[in-house]
């Protein structure tokens, strides 16, 4: 093999795994290794390697060579799309939840926040975002946000051992005039390896059901998924039958063929299964 086409041979091999890493390399690459052994494209020279429908290029003889890393290139480019596809879709998952979500390292620094985040999380908040850290303004007692998230991300840490910390903590903040938020922290590994961990809280005063959402889960109709909806917020049959200005015994009819379309026999199951389904998992209105 002459020096020159040895060079060519490195150089194409070492630009195959760079480009696999960057889109915008990779159409430009194809072309020079087509080019290269006298064929139409890259593809082509995996499909044809080793016939005669790949025309005699003066490198054709290092083809076996460099077929191997033509293919884990292809591969290892289709698993990291797999994976920006994952992540993406794991963004777009995050940010149309109803529950706020934020990545916190130790000391508090936000990594990822959620469009619910940002709508839960403000002046009147006992949580707060501000600028790139998530800050506690109400206390409970000696379990805080910053201990909470401390034992999560050490228990990830390298020489960790495992243990009751590897279990979501909860807590409870009081709100004045207002029921308490609600929080959770879980350990949580970014998939650079780097240790942190996930918080994640709802409003009880803002989660409410999508009547959209349970017409087409029940097929009800707008006034049955009226009826459920507000049952699920809390309202009594009175309540609903004085805001909606229909008599109580029409509240009880609508909520027996309810009954019927979602094969429950009291309120309690009713509101269960509503708050145990898709109708509470987006948000009334989109964040973000």
């Amino acid at each position: 093999m002459h020096a020159a086409e040895l060079a060519l041979q490195y150089e194409l091999i070492g630009r195959l795994y760079d480009a696999a890493l960057h889109e915008d390399h990779w159409a430009g690459l194809c072309e020079d290794i087509a080019a290269a052994f006298g064929a139409n494209s890259a593809a082509a020279l995996l499909q044809h390697a080793g016939s005669t429908g790949v025309a005699a290029g003066d490198g054709q003889g290092w083809l076996p060579t460099l077929l191997p890393h033509l293919e884990r290139a292809l591969q290892l480019r289709s698993r990291l799309a797999h994976n920006d596809m994952a992540e993406r879709c794991s963004v777009a998952a995050l940010d149309a939840l109803a529950t706020a979500v934020v990545l916190l390292d130790s000391g508090l620094t936000v990594l990822y926040a959620n469009g619910a985040a940002g709508a839960l999380f403000c002046a009147e908040s006992p949580l707060q975002l501000r600028g790139a850290r998530l800050a506690q303004t109400a206390s409970r007692g000696a379990q805080t946000l910053a201990h909470m998230v401390g034992r999560a991300v050490r228990c990830l840490e390298p020489g960790a051992l495992s243990g009751p910390a590897q279990a979501p903590q909860s807590l409870c903040l009081p709100r004045s005039g207002h029921l308490p938020l609600t929080l959770s922290v879980a350990p949580f590994m970014l998939g650079s390896g780097r240790p942190c961990a996930i918080v994640m809280a709802r409003d009880p005063e803002t989660v409410t059901a999508s009547a959209e959402v349970l017409q087409q889960l029940f097929e009800l109709t707008p006034a049955e998924a009226a009826v459920s909806r507000a049952l699920a917020a809390g309202a009594s049959l009175e309540d609903i039958a004085a805001s909606t200005g229909v008599s109580v015994n029409t509240v009880k009819t609508h909520l027996h063929h309810v009954y019927s379309k979602t094969s429950t026999r009291r309120q309690g199951e009713l509101i269960a299964l509503i708050h145990g389904s898709t109708a509470t998992l987006l948000p009334p209105h989109p964040v973000g």
